[in-house]
């Protein structure tokens, strides 16, 4: 399955300086998979280009990803399991994207594909129509459906497929009769879906781009642990513990040389740390109500000294949805001050909202719960890494509510995730 060497010159005849340049396009290039010349971080482009061979090589040999460098752009394929907690498109209010939007979102790109450079919106709404008539699906004209497409339009414009050369797609909305002229980026189009449609039975393989070929064992745990921000012994195969426990001190190395991440290493599994927290667009612990709230609960439910359920496979601890809940409520009246109201005020969506925090924290899991039973959250052991301190009063004079405390990375290597 392969021993690393090859991936260790990738950085080789490099002085420190261009080293880490390649390391910091890399960093990008996981943060962005889509990196345009003017879009954020674009002044990155150049250094990309620069080294193109050497990041393919690196993707390539250590996660068995395709980088494809164009003048304008750069385009990394994730291929492969899609990461846990993923979070997917959210519209400019921040609200994640509804399943409606998400068929619009296909239907515009199977409506652009083979169109010129510009499109009027009303004729690129009609072929919209009329793709969805062709796939069966039973669209409305009203504002529900008119704002799920402008969603749709929004989120190709920020990622550069689309621009407004004459008037906004914003306003149509509220106003069907409104106009835009709209250019259509088509090379950057060609590149936007991470594998060809051909090629996928399903749309989990489509969402994570397939399998590509020549996967193997290495590939699969480097991604999970680029990817995901914990890996548990317990969800790898018998061949990947097997690989990765002689592979640990040559891994730990190669992710700190190639990507800027400290591996910590516990009884339970692994965490790939970024001392920078750059690559990950979720902060947690947080400074948020909901952060705060979800490392609390996490605390007193699987803390030391918590009466939790005995601990599921791979040390995850079993806690139905209205316990959190209860035990949420309850830290939200102990600090009534330290959080936001509007968060606070429904014990049942704070309880979801707590859940899903953590699922996306990569410390926790939920699933469809069998008939008749509880809905339950299985949080991970790793949320002990986090251990709550008090902090200085809050804002409104209140009582202060606790702050996380982690461990330094590599600080008790051969503990558990607690420290």
């Amino acid at each position: 399955m392969g021993d690393g060497r090859a991936e260790a010159t990738v950085l080789e005849g490099l002085d420190s300086i261009e080293a880490a340049q390649v390391r910091r396009c890399a960093r990008v290039l996981l943060r962005r998979p889509l990196l345009r010349a003017d879009g954020p971080e674009g002044e990155v482009l150049p250094a990309v280009r620069r080294y193109t061979e050497r990041l393919q090589a690196l993707f390539a040999g250590y996660l068995g990803y395709r980088l494809v460098v164009e003048p304008g752009f750069a385009r990394l394929y994730k291929a492969g399991r899609t990461p846990d907690g993923v979070r997917g498109a959210h519209k400019a209010n921040g609200a994640p994207f509804t399943p409606r939007a998400y068929a619009y979102l296909a239907l515009v790109l199977a409506a652009l594909t083979g169109s010129g450079g510009q499109v009027l919106l009303s004729g690129l709404v009609s072929e919209v129509r009329a793709a969805g008539a062709e796939a069966g699906l039973e669209l409305g004209t009203g504002i529900v459906d008119r704002r799920a497409l402008v969603a749709a339009l929004r989120h190709l414009i920020d990622l550069g497929v689309l621009a407004e050369t004459d008037g906004s797609v914003g306003p149509w909305a509220e106003d069907a009769g409104r106009e835009a002229l709209l250019t259509v980026d088509v090379e950057l189009l060609g590149h936007l879906v991470a594998a060809p449609l051909g090629r996928s039975s399903s749309a989990g393989e489509l969402a994570g781009g397939g399998p590509p070929a020549g996967e193997d064992e290495r590939h699969r745990v480097r991604r999970r642990i680029v990817e995901d921000p914990v890996v548990l012994t317990a969800d790898l195969s018998a061949e990947q513990r097997d690989w990765l426990r002689t592979r640990l001190r040559a891994e730990a190395e190669l992710l700190e040389e190639l990507f800027g991440l400290c591996l910590e290493v516990r009884s339970e599994g692994v965490l790939a740390v970024d001392p920078d927290g750059y690559l990950s667009d979720l902060l947690y612990p947080g400074h948020g109500t909901l952060s705060r709230i979800a490392l609390l609960a996490a605390d007193e439910l699987v803390g030391p000294g918590a009466p939790g359920a005995p601990a599921a496979e791979g040390g995850r601890v079993p806690v139905p949805l209205d316990r959190l809940g209860e035990t949420a409520a309850a830290i939200a009246e102990r600090y009534p001050k330290a959080w936001s109201k509007e968060a606070v005020r429904d014990t049942g969506r704070l309880a979801r909202s707590v859940a899903q925090t953590l699922v996306q924290a990569g410390l926790a899991r939920t699933g469809p719960a069998a008939e008749g039973a509880a809905e339950t959250v299985e949080i991970s052991p790793a949320a002990a890494r986090y251990r709550p301190r008090p902090d200085g009063p809050d804002e409104e004079g209140g009582e202060p509510a606790p702050e996380p405390a982690a461990p330094a990375p590599g600080e008790g290597q051969e503990s558990l995730f607690g420290p």
